[in-house]
């Protein structure tokens, strides 16, 4: 089902309306907040969708950790809602796989009958429980993220860049005069890595990671001497 075109959720009332849409479908998955574009969907606006929906709901809030607002109350509120969480992304343990359901016992326990014995490595656990310890830390770094981030925004928008608003650790921009393309490109000559994508819905965009304010500092200097060459 195709999200409206700044990414937001169909609204139950078009769902409702859609031959494409369907309500017994015996699982849904929801990515917020969505990527590539960070967009971040209410709980309100989610806690509707669980309410209508038949089938098991996966609610995949792998970048929640930058976001306002988060489900967990929907999985635990609805016996056929899952929020499905990781270690990933704001905590930087990507290579060990880490990852997590909060959902009804009937449902965690249906899940365990399919899982590998070894599914999570020794070594990951213990790096999992290491940053448990450690919330303190992490929870500060994700608020030099989102101020990062919407520094960054402004900046890019102030050079004529069209900036989503992102509740993630990246930005989806449409930047000004160029194709995204072409700035790929450009921007990687000046030694600046960012990420585009051809799929239609998001090939006018790019797709930037939020570093530190040293290297957004960084992208927005490449942007202005692009756009003044």
């Amino acid at each position: 089902m195709p999200l409206k075109s700044d990414f937001g959720l169909p609204v139950l009332a078009e769902l409702l309306r859609s031959s494409q849409w369907r309500f017994d479908a015996a699982l849904t998955l929801v990515t917020t907040p969505n990527a590539p574009s960070g967009r971040g969907y209410a709980t309100a606006e989610l806690n509707k969708l669980c309410q209508a929906q038949r089938g098991v709901v996966i609610l995949d809030e792998a970048y929640v950790d930058f976001a306002d607002d988060n489900a967990l109350a929907l999985a635990l509120k609805y016996p056929h809602v899952i929020v499905a969480r990781t270690f990933s992304k704001a905590y930087s343990l990507c290579f060990q796989r880490v990852g997590y359901f909060v959902g009804h016992p009937d449902l965690i326990a249906a899940l365990h009958k399919m899982r590998d014995s070894y599914n999570v490595n020794g070594l990951g656990q213990i790096a999992a429980e290491a940053t448990l310890d450690h919330l303190d830390f992490y929870r500060a770094n994700f608020r030099k993220i989102i101020a990062t981030r919407e520094k960054l925004s402004r900046e890019l928008t102030k050079l004529g860049f069209r900036v989503l608003p992102s509740q993630t650790n990246f930005i989806l921009a449409q930047p000004p005069e160029f194709p995204a393309k072409e700035w790929l490109q450009k921007l990687r000559d000046r030694k600046i890595l960012v990420r585009w994508f051809s799929a239609p819905e998001v090939r006018n965009y790019l797709r930037i990671t939020i570093g530190t304010a040293a290297e957004a500092a960084a992208l927005v200097r490449a942007a202005r001497a692009i756009l003044k060459a």
